[in-house]
Parts: structure tokens; sequence; C-alpha cells
């Protein structure tokens, strides 16, 4: 089956980072939760990072179902020769029961001691970064949420994410965490919570 010459999967390799841009070749249909299941998401990555690198990583593991909403980004863990590294998968389009996805592979592998050592977190601590949201939320609405959680620490990177949760008048929403810039390790976040409650 032919597709448009418009939707062409690409890849960029820039400063040890690889981006597939999969508009075509990299989708998936969504099940009753309108959602991709997060086996499926991984699968996806697998096939998209083996046609465009030439290889397939060992594993893929991602966080959670990747929400059918363009914009929607989930973390996922890819390893390669022994090393991490992580990912961020973003739905960029849906059409119907399809969601087509981009796969952002990390600049740099996770952990691993890297060079030059001395000092400068490599990450923001879970406990600090729903530290932050909840200040965050209550500066931008008046009002601090009942809970505020994180499932992992922020790696210190322009533009990483993870998602939070936080609890507000008996509902659970889903937030997003992003790092907006790091300097001398200080890094700083923008906090975005979903339209809709969870569950």
């Amino acid at each position: 089956m032919r597709q448009s010459g418009r939707s062409r999967t690409a890849v960029r390799i820039a400063a040890g980072a690889l981006a597939v841009l999969c508009a075509a070749g990299c989708s998936a249909s969504v099940g009753s939760t309108k959602a991709v299941s997060k086996k499926e998401v991984a699968k996806q990555a697998k096939a998209g990072l083996a046609k465009e690198a030439g290889r397939e990583p060992d594993d893929v593991t991602c966080e959670h179902d990747l929400k059918a909403k363009v914009g929607e980004t989930v973390r996922c863990t890819l390893t390669a020769d022994g090393k991490k590294q992580g990912m961020t998968v973003t739905a960029k389009s849906v059409d119907g029961d399809n969601v087509h996805m981009d796969f952002k592979v990390d600049d740099a592998p996770d952990g691993g001691g890297g060079s030059g050592g001395g000092g400068g977190a490599k990450s923001v601590d879970k406990a600090e970064v729903a530290r932050q949201g909840k200040a965050a939320l209550a500066a931008q609405v008046g009002q601090e949420p009942d809970t505020f959680t994180c499932p992992e620490d922020l790696p210190a990177r322009v533009n990483a994410v993870v998602r939070c949760q936080l609890g507000a008048d008996g509902k659970q929403y889903g937030v997003t965490a992003t790092a907006t810039s790091v300097v001398d390790g200080q890094v700083k976040m923008n906090f975005k919570v979903d339209d809709a409650p969870s569950g």
C-alpha cells in the first residue's frame, strides 16, 4: 500500500540524539480507553528505531499508555548494548482510531556516570518536582492541590518530561512537568494540568 509523498518517515541524528519522525509508519490503534497501550507504544518504538537506525534496541519499556490526544507524551526507556536511554513519545496526530507518533531519544544515556565528574545533579528528585508543582499550581489558581505525586525523578535536561498526578476536590488529574531550562544545575519547570480528570 503506497503512502502519500508528504507523510514520510524521517530520521535526524545530531549531537548524539536520534529523532524518529514517523508520520505514516508509526501509528497504532487506540483501544476503548482512547489510549495506545504502553506495550503497543514500546512495540512501535522498537519497529521505528529498527527501521531508521538499522537495528532494533534490545528492549523498550514505557511508563504508561499514550492518550489519543495530540501533544500527549509518554516517557520510555530503551536498552541497547547494555546502556539505557530515555525517550519521549509524542502523539503527533490522531486520525479516527489511529494515533501517529514521534519518537525522540535523549541526547545521552541514563546514568552511567558520564565523563568529567564533579557535581551537577542529573535529575530533580520526584519529591522536589511534586513540591514545586504544588507551589506553582497554588500560585496559578490560588489554591494548593490536595495531593501531588510524581512516579520518578525529572532528568535535568531541557524538554525532559515526567507525568505526575494531582488530587483536588476528590478528582485526580494528570500533570505534565517539563524542564524548561537548566542553568548551573538549576532546573526550571513548567506544569501543565490535563483538561479532564483521569479515570
